[in-house]
């Protein structure tokens, strides 16, 4: 049965009972004092009838004086049980002010509940209208409608979907960005850099597990090529969840030698490697200490860099989370997740230069940023730019902020910079 109709229920039927508890005394027909004096009268008539006829037994009174004042004794009865009767029914009811509280009851209830409660707990998911929180995140979403309204009328405009699937996955949208990334490989089948971003998207759905979808994606990928960097990344990462490292070293020793050593894809080859290496000799390492399924959480979000001629690493963040904001994000769901978000120095309003999601077990792991990382209308993001970077503990894992949230302080730098540390040390 559906919550919400029983809540419902519910509430109709407490307030029925609570103006009836209420209502009633005020509707009743009221006895006054005047009606209880004629009722006593009557009593005593009827008490003197009973001495009359006593009288007679004892040959105190004759027949007819018995007749005579029962005649009388009975007229007087019935004319105090009349004024009785009319004196119950003229007695007042407050009929003004029940109707007045049976309306005001229900009223204030409502506007209490509409003031203090949360109505639209009690409207279905399904039905639900998303909840924009703040003019960034409409113009957010705004941003994206207008791609998707743009791109329908020009449905075969690959990099148009690309672009657009991209940012969405940056912000974990990542249901939405597979219908645009699969929309883009109907275009081009044949192109392997697009089918290591939808296996990509479809590994941050699943939170980093590449069983399924990700797995088969990316055996797409390297069918089409076999040396893409990207496709064999996420390949090692597959394999180092069935521990599997030999294979996983061949992965990302491969991987490392198609790319750029400076490059993001380089530094995420040189992690894994320096990983499996310590597995291999027996000895724990820090990703370790979080577990196999962290590490390859973390391991797949941060083969979230997207190749191209721009891969150069522009910044290096590392985040920390303070006592507090620890201890929310071990207290809640696994939906938990941090953003990263990116803006031009001194603008704090408009869709950011760069968004990105990344998984509460890469906390510790350093993030890569790069041009790559650019969402539409974040061509700013380059070297030679100044930007803002903030980042954000989301406890419900949406971009839109919510209160028990914890966020960084601003760090203003000029891209590219070196190692940026931000500490999520500030509640929302």
């Amino acid at each position: 049965m559906n919550p919400s109709l029983v809540f419902i229920a519910l509430l109709v039927v407490i307030t029925a009972c609570v103006l009836w508890i209420v209502l009633r005394p005020l509707l009743k027909r009221r006895v006054d004092a005047k009606a209880v004096t004629v009722d006593t009268n009557v009593q005593a008539l009827r008490i003197e009838l009973t001495e009359a006829r006593r009288d007679r037994k004892l040959g105190l009174l004759s027949d007819a004086g018995l007749v005579e004042a029962e005649r009388e004794l009975e007229a007087r009865v019935l004319s105090e049980s009349e004024a009785a009767v009319a004196s119950i029914a003229t007695a007042p009811r407050y009929k003004k002010t029940a109707i007045a509280l049976g309306v005001l009851l229900p009223a204030l209830a409502i506007a209490g509940y509409a003031a203090v409660g949360m109505p639209i707990a009690i409207v279905p998911e399904v039905v639900r209208p998303p909840q924009v929180t703040s003019a960034q995140d409409q113009q957010m979403v705004e941003l994206f409608k207008m791609a998707e309204e743009r791109l329908s009328k020009e449905p075969n405009d690959v990099k148009g979907w690309i672009l657009l699937a991209r940012a969405k996955a940056s912000v974990g949208m990542f249901d939405a960005a597979i219908r645009d990334y699969e929309k883009a490989t109907t275009l081009t089948p044949n192109d392997s850099e697009l089918w290591s971003d939808l296996a990509d998207a479809a590994a941050g759905k699943t939170q980093g597990n590449m069983e399924g979808k990700p797995l088969e994606y990316i055996n797409k990928a390297l069918a089409l090529d076999g040396k893409n960097p990207k496709a064999l990344l996420l390949r090692g990462t597959y394999e180092m969840q069935k521990n599997d490292f030999v294979a996983a070293e061949i992965s990302f020793t491969l991987a490392k030698s198609q790319v750029d050593p400076q490059s993001g894809f380089a530094q995420i080859a040189d992690n894994a490697l320096a990983d499996i290496k310590t597995r291999q000799g027996g000895a724990p390492s820090a990703t370790t200490a979080v577990g196999a399924k962290a590490d390859t959480a973390a391991a797949t979000a941060a083969v979230r860099e997207p190749q191209s001629s721009s891969d150069a690493v522009l910044a290096t963040v590392k985040l920390q989370l303070s006592p507090d904001a620890r201890k929310a994000a071990a207290a809640n769901s696994g939906s938990t997740a941090v953003f990263l978000i990116v803006r031009a120095a001194g603008v704090d309003r408009g869709p950011p230069l760069a968004a990105k999601k990344i998984a509460l077990a890469q906390i510790d792991q350093p993030i890569i940023l790069t041009a790559a990382d650019a969402m539409i209308g974040g061509a700013g993001l380059k070297a030679g730019a100044d930007v803002a970077i903030q980042a954000r503990l989301s406890l419900s894992g949406q971009p839109a902020a919510q209160p028990g949230d914890w966020q960084s302080g601003k760090a203003t730098l000029k891209l590219p910079s070196g190692v940026v540390s931000l500490v999520l040390d500030q509640a929302n």
